[in-house]
């Protein structure tokens, strides 16, 4: 073999050597790809992250999970997964599932007085925090998770007493916007900031150092059926506005024995805090020795159906016969 034939081969052995190389960089880079193309929906997902909550907070959640249970047998096979929210409401968006089924969602919030409440729950596959609720209302603002996460922003859950869900969104550099956790819109920014502002601590050494109680001592709770009502969009239907509210004395009666009838709740001023005006779709009793509770459910239509105490609806709202 003379010299040139042995520069040749070295010529020759390079180039295949070269192009092994490229194959396998080019191999590499496709796994890699797939490899973040199947993280990415992972690593960037909508659904908040399951916390481990407090020991007292855990356990008055699976009551009243149990109480549930005896008018809907789903809750009492349910997994129960908790998130915390804030600021300064020091409450817990609980999430009810079986395997990959929605049950229902309770929030539990710890009142002035340093008692667990449960401050609103849900019955079925609607919940507040959906994640494809979220994805819709980014999309509106030409926006996506993964783009807000990957410029340092964060989007997190809140939640403003009485009754208002929503997801803060966060971007460097830019104002904070707002959404409806129920129903996606966009919330003012200024009322939203100025009670924030104004919001206690978001601190959870109330709800840490609750003492779980002695369940020798823990009365029965037991739920009735929920009575249905009828749906339809308050917007369409005005004539409301010019009613008289009902007396609150009247409304428990006006419930049990009318329930085809059209009711909406309006909390006039407040009803950013309540998202309403929203119809009256259902109600529940709830029942403690000889103690009982009404929950109303408002919306349900074009937002999720919300099972709130009726005491909380009396301090701030009004309710109207949809054709008086």
């Amino acid at each position: 073999m003379n010299q040139e034939e042995g520069v040749d081969m070295k010529s020759d052995f390079g180039r295949k050597q070269s192009r092994i190389q490229r194959c396998i960089y080019v191999l590499l880079s496709v796994m890699i790809s797939f490899a973040v193309c199947s993280f990415w929906p992972t690593a960037y997902a909508t659904a908040p992250t399951s916390h481990l909550a407090p020991a007292a907070v855990e356990q008055y959640a699976e009551q009243q999970a149990r109480a549930l249970g005896t008018s809907n047998s789903d809750w009492l096979a349910a997994k129960l997964d908790y998130y915390p929210l804030g600021p300064g409401t020091h409450g817990w968006f609980v999430q009810a599932s079986i395997t990959d089924k929605r049950v229902g969602y309770m929030i539990i919030s710890v009142t002035s007085l340093g008692e667990l409440t449960l401050s609103e729950y849900g019955q079925g596959e609607q919940a507040l925090y959906d994640n494809e609720l979220l994805g819709q209302a980014l999309e509106r603002l030409h926006l996506k998770q993964a783009m807000v996460q990957a410029a340092g922003g964060k989007i997190t859950a809140h939640y403003a007493p009485p009754l208002l869900a929503y997801w803060k969104l966060e971007q460097p550099n830019q104002d904070a916007l707002y959404v409806d956790a129920s129903n996606g819109d966009l919330l003012p920014d200024h009322t939203l900031q100025q009670w924030e502002n104004n919001a206690p601590s978001s601190s959870w050494g109330a709800a840490e150092m609750l003492e779980p109680q002695d369940n020798s001592a823990v009365k029965v709770v037991r739920t009735n059926q929920v009575y249905t009502h009828p749906a339809f969009d308050p917007s369409l239907q005005l004539a409301w506005l010019t009613s008289e509210p009902l007396q609150p004395a009247h409304i428990e009666n006006w419930l049990q024995y009318n329930q085809n009838e059209a009711l909406v709740f309006s909390a006039g001023e407040r009803n950013l805090f309540y998202g309403g005006p929203l119809p009256v779709s259902a109600h529940q009793w709830w029942h403690k020795d000889s103690d009982s509770i009404l929950y109303v459910a408002l919306g349900g239509m074009h937002s999720v159906q919300r099972f709130v105490p009726m005491n909380t609806l009396w301090n701030d709202g009004h309710f109207y016969i949809i054709n008086p």
